[in-house]
């Protein structure tokens, strides 16, 4: 930070994208070029999102998932017109104003019986609880598309039952696929 390059203290050390590192160490006199102060306040400030992020408990496995938690598990689709799915929810580290978030991944089949095959889908997201205990599932609509929508996939546990729920999927996971169902916890 201080222009010397054999200068590798630590303190004199931020890192930088390469877009930021040229608006630091050049000066133009088109637009303002980053301070001193700014690539401090910068740098601590990712030291600290690093130091939260990595000072959280983190759940692996399937052992690891703690019992007392509603939602963690493994979710198998039961009683479907359509093919089989699983839906795995993992806790992660609340965010940061406290709301409860999740892993959600799953695998889905369509078409199990066909002479060729099945189709296939998987999805994983990030989500939090939201009103009422539902995990959104949100997708922007596809630019390149004909059929853009938004896509969404609500989850909620009912009776000890995972129902989901969708919403103008349009083939967001797999022609045919669908996550659509009830689940029934299986770990």
């Amino acid at each position: 930070m201080d222009q010397n390059r054999d200068n590798n203290n630590g303190e004199n050390l931020a890192f930088l994208c390469f877009d930021h590192h040229d608006e630091y160490d050049s000066r133009t006199s088109q637009r303002k070029n980053l301070t001193l102060a700014e690539v401090k306040a910068y740098r601590d400030e990712l030291e600290k999102s690093l130091e939260d992020a990595f000072s959280q408990k983190v759940h692996f496995g399937y052992l690891a998932i703690p019992e007392a938690d509603p939602f963690a598990g493994n979710y198998t689709r039961i009683g479907s017109s359509y093919n089989s799915a699983e839906i795995i929810i993992t806790p992660l580290p609340d965010d940061p104003e406290g709301t409860p978030q999740y892993y959600i991944s799953g695998q889905a089949l369509w078409g199990a019986d066909r002479e060729l095959g099945p189709n296939m889908g998987w999805m994983g997201e990030v989500v939090g609880i939201e009103d009422e205990g539902y995990m959104r599932i949100h997708h922007e609509p596809f630019l390149d598309s004909d059929n853009a929508g938004t896509t969404e996939i609500f989850c909620h546990l009912n009776e000890g039952l995972l129902v989901v729920r969708e919403h103008d999927v349009r083939g967001q996971y797999g022609l045919n696929v669908t996550f659509e169902g009830t689940y029934t916890k299986s770990r």
